[in-house]
């Protein structure tokens, strides 16, 4: 249903106010009129009523149609007159135009027809110009309540022609003194220049923004800002909108920022490992100058490139790559990597955001090419030393009389067509006994050998056995009874060349603790899914405790000068450890000692 439209008819005459009130609704059914046949009835009925619009008769009694617009004016009633005369006087019409009357007609004899063209267009015009007050009033509230100074600029001669509450506070100045002022003012002379570009860059583009310029305030003040500049057209004219916000604070965070970044970048400089941080697609983030040495760059310059492209020089994820796995699984990882004949130990480690979700990865890359190369030197060193223990033994057991007893026995076996039995079991124990000598020196030859292999699956059970026929004269020799306790065949995902040194080096420093003679037990069980391990006890002296921290520290030795070199168990440590595993002692002293090789049950990567 259509809403109604409430008009009011001042009219003393009441047969005039009939013939009103039929003209109106046959023009618009919608109008509902009410009647007041005087001045004080009409303020009266506005007091308590609203109304789209009110249509005033100018000659009333006591109270004159002026005077009701007066009224009507000084109770601040905001509602449309259309003021109706049975006098053509100017005069009069001019005057209540004056005191607020939206229209004005004269009572002739076809003004019947004409006033509801006229009440309607009254009505309409009023509603326009209350929504454009309201919208005003709203744009006004917001401008005058923003959060950033906003000036309105004339870009002729830039004066301000409008300014709000917070370009008051900023500036220091209020709006009237900012009114006499030219935008130009508001800057320090040397920037003055500036400001006077942005305006005309603004004119140029539609809009210009400059981040660099500094207010001069009231009390003295230089206050960094950010200005916002943008064209607006009122009528026929164009002026400038000028948003300045005080960057004041933000400038200060930047510079703690930027000095802290500084003093990172200083410190990630000075590491001499490689330290760089990827984003979830492999990109650099950030990169110390040892990794852009690397690269053959600038830091700055690595900043967004891919890291397998720029270090491994591959165009796709390295295979194994620690980064990929650590995005997969949250978890840091560890990868050694050859590059260029260069070895980089890489461990990746997980950065997450406040909602707990993996954002990036740091990297730590460390070159270990020197460690490998001197780690080799030492383990061949220590074998050097220890199959130099045992060559004056071996050679004297062994070398020099194995040619004679085995041409010997061969001379005799042929000499004799048919040897009695009694002398063929003694011609039998010596080939044995010959072949066993050969075997000892296969043993030897092979444990001087290095593997071609970094690692490969051992039988911990043959290993064992191999190593001990090494040194099977030597235990008997020394009245050291050994054993092995193994349930079942063990096998182990590990370097050969460095097993069987940690096995051959604890077992000979057991026999050295034992002179008088003693037990070798090596006990071989898994204690876990994910550990086998190797026990070797002996009865020995045992160890001091005070020596037990530094047992596996370089060069320390309790042996005389010429009889060790104090690297054997640094080295068995080293190597057991490098490859995922532990070796632990324990000992007593006149009781014994047990070391613990703790070997990681694993299948081959």
């Amino acid at each position: 249903m259509d809403l109604k439209l409430k008009v009011l008819l001042v009219e003393d005459d009441l047969d005039q106010a009939e013939l009103v009130k039929g003209s109106l609704r046959r023009f618009d059914p919608r109008f509902e009129i009410e009647t007041a046949n005087t001045g004080e009835s009409c303020l009266k009925k506005l007091s308590n009523n609203e109304y789209e619009v009110i249509i005033l008769d100018y000659k009333l009694p006591v109270m004159n149609g002026l005077e009701i617009l007066h009224k009507i004016e000084e109770q601040e009633i905001d509602t449309p007159v259309v003021v109706v005369s049975g006098q053509g006087n100017e005069q009069v019409a001019v005057e209540a135009l004056k005191n607020g009357a939206y229209d004005y007609i004269v009572k002739d004899t076809g003004y019947l027809s004409v006033l509801p063209k006229v009440v309607q267009k009254t009505i309409e015009k009023y509603q326009l110009e209350k929504k454009l007050k309201e919208s005003e009033r709203k744009y006004q509230n917001i401008f005058e309540r923003a959060n950033d100074a906003i000036f309105i600029i004339n870009p002729i001669n830039f004066v301000l022609l409008e300014v709000n509450i917070k370009a008051s506070e900023v500036t220091g100045y209020t709006k009237e003194e900012l009114f006499t002022k030219q935008f130009m003012e508001l800057y320090p002379e040397g920037q003055r220049g500036k400001a006077e570009e942005l305006i005309n860059k603004t004119l140029t583009g539609g809009s210009h923004r400059d981040d660099n310029l500094t207010i001069y305030t009231k009390e003295g003040q230089m206050i960094p800002v950010d200005i916002n500049a943008s064209v607006i057209d009122i009528g026929k004219y164009q002026y400038v909108l000028g948003i300045v916000r005080n960057i004041a604070e933000k400038k200060r965070l930047q510079a703690l920022i930027l000095n802290s970044k500084k003093k990172l970048q200083s410190a990630f400089d000075g590491i001499t490992d490689i330290i760089y941080q990827v984003n979830l697609d492999f990109e650099i983030v950030i990169a110390n100058k040892k990794f852009a040495e690397l690269c053959n760059t600038q830091p700055e310059k690595l900043i967004g490139k891919k890291c397998y492209e720029s270090f491994f020089n591959c165009q796709q994820i390295c295979d194994e790559c620690p980064v990929k796995v650590t995005i997969e699984t949250k978890e840091p990882n560890y990868l050694e990597k050859t590059v260029n004949d260069e070895i980089y130990e890489n461990w990746s480690y997980p950065i997450f955001s406040e909602e707990g979700d993996i954002e990036s990865v740091a990297i730590y890359t460390k070159n270990v090419t020197e460690k490998k190369k001197l780690e080799k030197t030492l383990i061949q060193s220590e074998k050097l030393a220890t199959i130099g223990l045992l060559s004056s033994g071996i050679a004297h057991e062994l070398r020099n009389p194995l040619n004679i007893i085995e041409t010997a026995r061969y001379y005799i076996q042929d000499f004799l067509n048919d040897p009695n039995p009694d002398i063929k079991v003694k011609l039998d124990i010596i080939r044995k006994n010959v072949q066993r000598a050969s075997k000892i020196i296969n043993n030897l030859l092979e444990f001087s050998r290095q593997s071609e292999h970094d690692r490969e699956q051992i039988n911990l059970n043959n290993l064992i056995d191999n190593t001990i026929a090494l040194i099977g004269k030597e235990l008997t020799a020394k009245k050291i009874d050994f054993s092995i306790e193994c349930h079942e065949n063990y096998n182990a995902y590990f370097s050969v060349d460095s097993l069987k040194q940690v096995l051959l080096n604890i077992i000979i420093n057991a026999m050295q603790a034992m002179p008088e003679g003693g037990e070798l037990t090596i006990d071989i069980e898994q204690p876990s899914a994910e550990w086998i391990d190797i026990k070797i006890t002996d009865t020995g002296m045992g160890i001091p405790e005070e020596n037990l921290p530094h047992l596996f520290s370089p060069f320390f030795t309790t042996k005389e000068v010429g009889v060790g070199t104090g690297l054997g168990l640094y080295i068995a440590h080293i190597m057991i450890e490098r490859e995922g595993g532990e070796i632990k002692v324990k000992s007593e002293v006149g009781k014994g000692t047990t070391f613990t090789i703790s070997l990681p049950n694993m299948h081959k990567p």
